[in-house]
């Protein structure tokens, strides 16, 4: 396959993934009647600033207060470029665990990840095995390189990343994350459109993960506005919150009902967020179909849904710049991600690294 303009869209969707964590980094954790109000509606990159960011910057968040600063999405994402383009497929789960736990630079990952990896090396569970008696939730961002890697085979960046998210994650969510992995995969291929990429999205997916996703198509088809497309969701496809993880999953099992329904608040000025992906890549697959892939309407969109929207706008971030290539998105979004975060994470030159190796494929 010629995949047309590769390292433009290479760049698009590495780049694109740091815009939409850097975006939604600012009033993540937010009920979306608080970003309206505080924020009123998002049109670009925010500062790092009260009253609409809860936290202070901090490793494992963002490092500095600036408009385009990344989150830790972007830093583990980091991460997981330099284990793909150091190691040579076919890669396993376990050599990720072993290559994490020697290379990567923990001081920017959402700690409780980490365990996983110790528990795999205590010998706990194996790396195969890992995710199915871990906690569910997080990590919706790290995978984009798989996808960029497998650039035009959406089967191949399913079956690689349901591999190797064993480590941390159970069966419906490596259905969910497989779908997210296959659709930016979709979205190199010529003449890719909205419409292919939500198809491929769905095709690696059981039949909760299909019904979760068919909901938010839905929805999303059906909105006039952001508001309505945020209130429908938050009436009908919310997941337990954070705090509440560890006594109301949703279902593991690929085949499971749909989870109960959880009423939503009307508003709230405290933290409002749920971790857990069978409500992330639904929000993730509304923002995009509402804006139409278009990234200067489908990321902000998706980021004013609120919630966990660092990881749903890195995603649909990804998709769309894969998409569109680095020239459809905004150019000054692009300059301010990269120069804002340049004393950490070489985010250009990472996406070069990712090019290089896929040229290798071709």
């Amino acid at each position: 396959m010629t995949l047309p303009n590769l390292p433009d869209h290479v760049a698009g969707a590495y780049l694109g993934a740091a815009i939409g964590d850097a975006m939604g980094g600012p009033v993540e954790c937010s009920h979306f009647r608080r970003i309206q109000r505080l924020v009123g509606e998002v049109r670009g990159l925010l500062p790092y600033q009260k009253p609409y960011s809860f936290h202070d910057p901090h490793p494992g968040y963002c490092l500095r207060p600036d408009a385009g600063a990344v989150t830790d999405d972007t830093f583990i994402r980091a991460d997981f470029t330099r284990f793909l383009t150091e190691n040579s497929a076919p890669r396993t789960p376990g050599q990720l665990a072993d290559w994490m736990l020697a290379n990567a630079d923990f001081s920017g990952w959402w700690p409780p990840v980490i365990e996983a990896l110790h528990r795999v090396k205590r010998g706990d569970a194996t790396a195969e095995e890992s995710g199915r008696t871990f906690f569910q939730g997080g990590g919706i961002g790290w995978w984009t390189p798989v996808g960029i890697l497998h650039a035009g085979d959406p089967d191949g960046a399913a079956a690689e990343t349901r591999n190797l998210c064993r480590v941390w994650k159970d069966r419906l969510e490596q259905d969910l994350l497989a779908g997210v992995q296959a659709g930016l995969a979709q979205a190199f291929a010529p003449g890719a459109t909205v419409e292919s990429v939500v198809d491929a999205i769905f095709e690696p997916c059981g039949p909760l993960a299909t019904a979760l996703l068919d909901r938010a198509l839905r929805i999303a088809q059906q909105a006039r506005t952001v508001t309505e497309l945020a209130e429908a969701l938050y009436d009908q496809a919310l997941m337990p919150e954070l705090e509440k993880r560890h006594e109301h999953e949703p279902p593991r099992d690929p085949s499971a009902p749909l989870p109960p329904r959880i009423a939503p608040l009307p508003d709230s000025d405290g933290i409002y967020l749920s971790s857990f992906f069978a409500e992330q890549v639904p929000f993730a697959l509304a923002g995009f179909v509402f804006g139409r892939g278009e990234p200067a309407r489908a990321i902000p969109a998706t980021v004013m849904l609120g919630r966990d929207c660092d990881s749903t706008a890195t995603t649909v971030g990804a998709w769309v710049g894969a998409l569109h290539g680095e020239a459809g998105l905004p150019a000054d979004w692009v300059r301010t991600v990269v120069a804002v975060n340049r004393p950490e994470l070489d985010l250009r030159g990472q996406a070069d690294g990712l090019y290089a190796a896929l040229a290798n494929r071709f």
